[in-house]
């Protein structure tokens, strides 16, 4: 099959792949060398979600909707490559693009992580804006309020509600500090991996569109393909989204303290005093969420980040249609039948690259070792989660 595969291909296909290994390496390091800081933030979620049960409700819908999304895109990409591949396909093959694609689940569940850390932040600012919004009311109603006794009453209520409301927003805000310094190594392979990985899929989605020879393009398969694109690129924005919608969250919090901030001159001296401190929290800690302390996310840039994508893949479309020999082609020439498979799914994967066979057969290995590294790190943690639970959350 890759007896016409180009260089580009090649070596954007190794490259896609080992920006995967690394991506799973370093954060396997990562979490090994950070796992007393992370078992830290897992208590204090916890306990987060135990004293406001409800937040549990708020964020199962969008930990659903990411597991669906995650699970469309691994098996439709699985069942487009068979599909593609079946009339070559052989057990070794077969088990080789089931550990390749091993590799990209264990890069999904890297990313799920923080998706979910990141749900948690947004499901208590949620939260934390309906309880404003409901302290916000009740100042409302002190203005109809004549008597004096009940007037200090309720501005004593609101007041400690507004304690509440600010140190809960503190305590999140500094767990989100904490998340970006865990996962900033992470972070910043994980962008990397997905950059390359979205660059390499509109060429290749482009170049099986314009090298269709030996392809059968029957409407399941065409259906597939466009539903494996959709599926993948929609994935991606769910993830993007989690993050936007934390600071949009928090955007909401800073206009409702404005609003507070108008009915404060007739206020209890109390209550103006806690409204001022809490606003003046705001304002000394805005939220920003960073990669490594490298930059910080929001929608301007990942629209210059989507701009770099399109720009890059347009490079590439060109050097394609430019360099027609040096890409590959998907003429897919049947191989001559000998008695060892082995030698037959040898020739038919190096052709005149033997280089690609090497590399492909190292990036295996690197897979399974990460596999195995990766059942073991989440034992040890899983066993430390015991202890620490028996041991009413104290770490050592």
């Amino acid at each position: 099959m890759w007896s016409h595969a180009g260089r580009l291909h090649e070596y954007l296909f190794l490259l896609v792949h080992g920006t995967r290994v690394s991506c799973v390496m370093a954060t396997l390091f990562s979490r090994w060398w950070q796992r007393r800081r992370l078992i830290r933030l897992v208590n204090a979620f916890r306990g987060l979600a135990i004293r406001k049960p409800q937040v549990m409700r708020m964020w199962r819908r969008r930990i659903i909707m990411k597991f669906i999304s995650i699970s469309l895109s691994e098996l439709l990409q699985i069942l487009v490559s068979f599909l593609t591949l079946r009339p070559y396909l052989t057990v070794n093959l077969a088990s080789s693009i089931f550990l390749l694609y091993t590799l990209t689940v264990l890069v999904n569940v890297i990313i799920s992580h923080y998706y979910f850390a990141i749900v948690n932040v947004h499901s208590h600012y949620i939260l934390l804006n309906q309880e404003m919004r409901a302290v916000l009311v009740e100042i409302r109603s002190l203005e109809g309020e004549h008597r004096k006794a009940a007037f200090m009453i309720k501005c004593c209520t609101l007041a400690d509600q507004l304690e509440v409301i600010a140190g809960t927003q503190y305590e999140v805000q500094t767990l989100l500090k904490r998340i970006t310094n865990i996962f900033g190594i992470q972070g910043i392979v994980v962008m990397i991996n997905s950059y390359i990985s979205i660059l390499a899929t509109i060429y290749f989605s482009f170049s099986s569109v314009k090298n269709m020879h030996g392809i059968e393009w029957t409407p399941v398969y065409i259906f597939l393909f466009i539903l494996n694109v959709v599926c993948y690129f929609a994935d991606i924005l769910i993830t993007l989204n989690n993050v936007f919608f934390v600071l949009e969250v928090h955007k909401h919090m800073v206009k409702l303290l404005e609003r507070l901030t108008m009915f404060s001159p007739g206020l209890d001296e109390r209550l103006q005093t806690v409204i001022e401190s809490f606003q003046l929290q705001i304002t000394r800690n805005p939220l920003k969420i960073s990669v490594l302390s490298l930059f910080s996310m929001d929608r301007s840039r990942s629209m210059s980040m989507a701009n770099s994508l399109v720009t890059n893949s347009l490079v590439l479309i060109q050097y394609d249609i430019k360099n027609p020999r040096d890409v590959f082609s998907w003429k897919l020439e049947p191989e001559a039948k000998t008695n060892s498979t082995t030698r037959t799914t040898t020739s038919t994967l190096s052709g005149s690259h033997p280089t690609l066979v090497g590399g492909v057969c190292g990036i295996w290995w690197l897979v399974l070792d990460a596999c195995l590294v990766q059942v073991a790190n989440a034992t040890s943690i899983g066993a430390y989660l015991c202890v620490s639970k028996v041991s009413e959350y104290h770490v050592p």
